[in-house]
């Protein structure tokens, strides 16, 4: 019984996180390491060094192949190194790092200290690539560090998917505050599966969703209504009448959720968590970061959540992203590389109907089986993809083997976007899938459905809208709240 109820506390916070939007290190050897860059390996007449676990290059060739200038202050003992929009500066024997951007400057530390070695200054290669803005990962079987600057990877993103772009472009002013409201109704079965933590579970939750947020701070009010009656018709007489009040708390439960946009602070109330733990009570708040449980992932979600707020260009959350990745091994630079060609091929500009009326101009865009096939073959093409890397035949069967119909629509107004809708539906051996979604700046609808076969299925409608208001997100707990750390993760609660 006690099993059930973590499996339903677990599915409704999954299910809480994404609806109000809340939701490698090196171990080289010292010796035959090699540096890549951008695709292609450094030729290092230094050899690398392991120091405290972490993976030492000299400073001035690595940086120099790059593209990078570098400079040294002998009266300061200073070293400089500066790419088109950013510059880093350090000295031997000291872990503290300044960095200048558009202006600003900001001082970190690296966690080894550079270092001089017959006239070669060594600096630990993950920490100073990142200043600089790189991607770096570790190819363990290659013994090969992995930096992209994915600035250069993604420097025609904006004008090779400007018609994409429209849907993040807005003429709000994302300095205010706005109010949220929004419903939805979903169902969520899981099949038995043994040793599956949401195992054999089927219900519904519908609720409303209302609270204001101003950037990416929020303080939102979830209202759910959780309704387990098939499950509870599968169960035997002596099931339900243990497990009929426990579930009955479920059926009028709420969250309340309030999030520092800057520092990642986050507070989490709901009678929800009293099933969970009887000396928790309703001036409970939860309280974790969601920064840092996001970085001890690899990714930068404060980078990340504040381009989203702010009128960000695709090649800045493409550059974001994939610098937050530190999961990267000697193809991931012309995977990603093919991988943009194709999607260009595919979703590009070039591949939209245009058709102006008036002040409103209409972009549209149909995909199946061929489309995808012909944008295969186009990059292959001109990309130079051997045949026994990319079988054309071989793919093609795949793909026409299930069914992929999609089709997109967006309008845009005075250079803005007035709306859209897109609509796509896919099967594909155990997979089937359908989704929905139309709305503007303000308004957004999103029906969809998902299900593998014998393992789950789930379906789900979220309507929202947003509307300027003159109150900013109240962050502040209520008198009498109490602060207790969040006690485990979302994979634990259902351990």
């Amino acid at each position: 019984m006690k099993t059930i109820l973590k499996r339903i506390l677990a599915a409704t916070l999954i299910l809480t996180l994404v609806l109000t939007g809340t939701l490698t290190a090196f171990a080289a050897e010292q010796n035959g390491i090699q540096v890549q860059y951008n695709g292609k390996n450094l030729a290092l007449t230094d050899a690398a060094k392991n120091i405290d676990g972490r993976t030492m290059l000299p400073f001035r060739q690595v940086l120099e192949s790059m593209g990078a200038t570098v400079s040294y202050d002998p009266a300061a003992k200073v070293i400089t190194a500066k790419t088109a929009d950013k510059e880093i500066s350090f000295a031997a024997g000291k872990t503290e790092v300044t960095i200048k951007k558009d202006g600003a400057e900001t001082t970190m530390k690296m966690d080894v200290a550079p270092f001089v070695d017959k006239s070669r200054t060594y600096v630990p290669v993950r920490f100073i690539a990142k200043s600089l803005g790189y991607a770096v990962g570790w190819d363990p079987a290659a013994k090969t560090v992995v930096i992209i600057d994915p600035v250069t990877l993604f420097a025609n993103a904006d004008t090779d998917f400007s018609v994409i772009s429209k849907l993040m472009k807005s003429d709000l002013d994302l300095e205010k505050p706005y109010a949220s409201t929004g419903k939805f109704n979903m169902n969520f079965t899981t099949y038995a599966t043994p040793g599956a933590i949401l195992s054999g579970m089927n219900f519904d939750i519908s609720g409303t969703m209302t609270g204001v947020q101003q950037k990416s701070n929020a303080d939102m009010t979830m209202n759910m209504a959780l309704n387990f009656d098939k499950m509870l018709s599968a169960m035997t007489p002596e099931e339900k009448t243990q497990m009929q009040p426990l579930l009955d708390m479920f059926k009028n439960a709420s969250m309340k959720v309030k999030m520092n946009g800057e520092t990642g602070e986050t507070y989490m109330n709901s009678s929800m968590f009293a099933a969970m733990d009887p000396t928790v009570d309703q001036n409970t708040w939860y309280k974790m970061n969601v920064y840092d449980t996001y970085e001890a992932m690899g990714i930068d979600l404060k980078s990340l959540t504040g381009m989203s707020t702010s009128g960000v260009k695709l090649s800045d959350l493409l550059t974001a992203s994939m610098s937050a990745s530190g999961t990267m091994d000697i193809a991931t630079y012309e995977d990603t590389k093919t991988t943009y060609q194709f999607l260009k091929n595919l979703i590009g500009d070039d591949a939209f109907t245009k058709k102006t009326a008036g002040s409103e101009t209409t972009y549209s865009l149909s995909l199946n089986q061929a489309s995808i096939v012909a944008a295969l073959a186009k990059t292959a093409l001109t990309e130079g993809i051997a045949v026994d890397k990319l079988d054309l035949s071989e793919a093609g069967d795949m793909i026409n083997s299930g069914k992929i119909n999609a089709n997109i629509m967006i309008k845009e107004k005075a250079g803005y976007l007035s709306g859209y809708d897109m609509k796509a539906d896919c099967a594909f051996e155990d997979i089937t899938c359908s989704f929905k979604m139309n709305g503007d700046q303000l308004n957004a609808k999103v029906d969809m459905s998902f299900e593998q076969k014998n393992a789950f299925k789930m379906a789900g409608l979220v309507e929202s809208h947003v509307s300027e208001t003159s109150k900013a997100p109240d962050l502040s707990l209520p008198a009498g709240a109490k602060v207790v750390d969040y006690p485990m993760n979302l994979q634990q609660l259902g351990q």
